[in-house]
C-alpha cells in the first residue's frame, strides 16, 4: 500500500539528512605506520650522522672559556686570498663557515691560499712563520686570524697549513684554539686532491664553523636527538589512545549485540 506524499517527504529527509560520523575515531593503525616508518627513517640517518660524525670523535672539547673579541668594524671585510681559484669560485660555499665564525669569535678570519709548485715540504711551525710574515702586510689591526693554506698537488700531505693571529685575535685563538683548528682543517681535507673544488670550499667553511663551535663552548649536538624522541614518544602516545578507544568501541558492540540477543 502507498503512503502517498508525506511517505516521500520522509523518504527525502532521510536522504539529505548528514550521516553522524564519529569525531573520535582515527585508526590506530595509521598512527602505527607513521610510527614505523619515523622510526625507520631516524635510524638510517642517525646511522648516516654517526658514520660521518666519528671522524670528529678524536678532536678533544676546548677547556677554556672564552670570551668573544669585541672589536670596532674592520674595515678589510674580505674572507680570503685565492692563488688557486677554488674558493673564488666557489665562495658561498666558504664564506658561510667563515662568517658563522666571525660572528661567534668576534675574530675576523682570512684564508690565503697558495699553489706551491716543486718538491717542498713544511710543518706547522714553519707554516705559522711564513703565515706571521704575510699578516702585517695584509692587515692594518690586530683582530685578524690569517690560514696560510699550501696546496701542493702529488704530495701525499696536499694541503699544509699554518696560522698567525693578530694581539687582539689571540686571546680567543689561542694555542688550544689553533690545534682544534687544525684538526678540523685536517679531518675535512683529508681526502686530498679526492675534493672537487667545490667540496675544498664546502671543508674550509665547515673547518671553522666547527672550531667557533667547539672553542666557543657551543655543544648543542643533542638537541635534535631529544626532539625526535619527544616526537616519537607522542605518536606512540596517540597510537595507544586510539588503539584503546577503538577497543572500547568494539567492547561496547559486543555488549549490546549480547544484551540484545538476551
Amino acid at each position: 500500500m502507498s503512503r502517498g506524499p508525506e511517505a516521500s517527504a520522509e523518504a527525502v529527509r532521510r536522504k539529505k539528512r548528514p550521516v553522524r560520523r564519529d569525531k573520535d575515531h582515527q585508526p590506530a593503525w595509521l598512527w602505527l605506520v607513521l610510527l614505523f616508518v619515523l622510526t625507520a627513517l631516524t635510524a638510517a640517518w642517525a646511522s648516516s650522522c654517526g658514520r660521518q660524525q666519528a671522524a670528529y670523535a678524536d678532536v678533544p672539547l676546548t677547556e677554556e672559556h672564552r670570551t668573544r673579541l669585541e672589536t670596532a668594524s674592520l674595515r678589510d671585510t674580505s674572507y680570503f686570498t685565492d692563488r688557486s681559484g677554488w674558493l673564488e669560485a666557489n665562495r658561498k660555499q666558504a664564506e658561510k663557515g667563515l662568517r658563522y665564525f666571525y660572528e661567534k669569535t668576534g675574530v675576523q678570519p682570512h684564508v690565503y691560499v697558495r699553489s706551491v709548485m716543486g718538491d717542498r715540504t713544511a710543518d706547522r711551525a714553519e707554516m705559522d712563520s711564513y703565515a706571521r710574515s704575510l699578516y702585517g702586510s695584509l692587515f692594518g689591526d690586530e683582530a685578524h686570524l690569517l690560514i696560510l693554506v699550501d696546496e701542493q698537488p702529488d704530495r701525499e700531505e696536499p694541503f699544509l697549513v699554518g696560522f698567525a693571529a693578530g694581539r687582539l685575535a689571540a686571546s680567543v685563538m689561542d694555542e688550544e684554539a689553533l690545534s682544534i683548528l687544525e684538526a678540523y682543517w685536517k679531518i675535512g681535507f683529508a681526502a686530498g686532491e679526492g675534493l672537487t673544488a667545490p667540496q675544498k670550499a664546502a671543508a674550509a667553511g665547515d673547518a671553522l664553523r666547527r672550531t667557533a663551535d667547539n672553542i666557543m663552548g657551543v655543544h648543542n649536538s643533542s638537541g635534535w636527538v631529544i626532539a625526535l624522541i619527544v616526537l616519537l614518544v607522542l605518536l606512540l602516545l596517540l597510537a595507544a589512545r586510539d588503539f584503546l578507544r577503538n577497543w572500547n568501541r568494539l567492547k561496547k558492540k559486543e555488549e549490546k549485540a549480547a544484551d540484545g540477543n538476551a
